[in-house]
């Protein structure tokens, strides 16, 4: 079996008893905060690339909350 990259699956997760799952395309969709109606295209290297690139909203919005609290508490 050659070595290199296998696109047909986009990750794997070991759990604690050992047992190693793949991740799909629309499991790591749904962990990022996709809705289930974006299509994502077929080659899993973009969709990949589109998932990793991306921020869930959740975090985001956590991220501006707290920007904005620091920037209220600043004396100008």
């Amino acid at each position: 079996m050659p070595f290199g990259c296998n696109r047909s699956k986009f990750a794997d997760i070991w759990l604690p008893d050992g047992t190693v799952k793949s991740l799909s395309i629309e499991g790591a969709a749904i962990l990022q905060g996709f809705p289930g109606w974006y299509e994502f295209p077929n080659e899993t290297a973009t969709a990949g690339s589109i998932i990793g690139y991306s921020v869930p909203p959740s975090f985001a919005t956590q991220l501006f909350m707290s920007a904005q609290s620091i920037l209220k508490g600043a004396k100008v």
